[in-house]
């Protein structure tokens, strides 16, 4: 009898005592990629209009930090970015933890399309 393992598609994020499932596959991977456009976007309308001076510093600041409460909650999960700021109660902290989950979840996704694609070259080569 030939055992196939199951394979999993939720990529398990672990950030202190919390541990934040993410979906790589093909839909989820979408998602991923619409989710971190949509906040680069929006980090780049709120710097522009601060360098125009259309808004003001504060507005700015508060902003930014409601845009990365949003995008972390979508990312993870209702709930996480209140998890994650009662670890690091800063800001700048937890873009560092956006951004290295964004790292890891490229890398994994890109991975995981190289060695789906190794293997279809390898079996069509025989």
């Amino acid at each position: 009898m030939v055992k196939i393992p199951v394979k999993t598609t939720q990529l398990p994020i672990e950030i202190g005592e919390h541990t934040f499932y993410i979906d790589t596959s093909e839909k989820g991977s979408e998602a991923f990629w619409k989710l971190v456009a949509g906040y680069a976007e929006k980090s780049s309308k709120i710097t522009k209009k601060l360098e125009k001076e259309q808004i003001k510093p504060e507005t700015a600041k508060k902003n930014a930090h409601e845009a990365l409460e949003k995008v972390i909650e979508d990312l993870l999960g209702p709930g996480a970015f209140e998890k994650l700021f009662e670890l690091s109660p800063d800001y700048t902290l937890i873009s560092e933890y956006y951004m290295e989950i964004c790292s890891a979840i490229g890398e994994e996704i890109g991975d995981r399309k190289k060695q789906f694609f190794d293997k279809v070259q390898h079996y069509l080569e025989g």
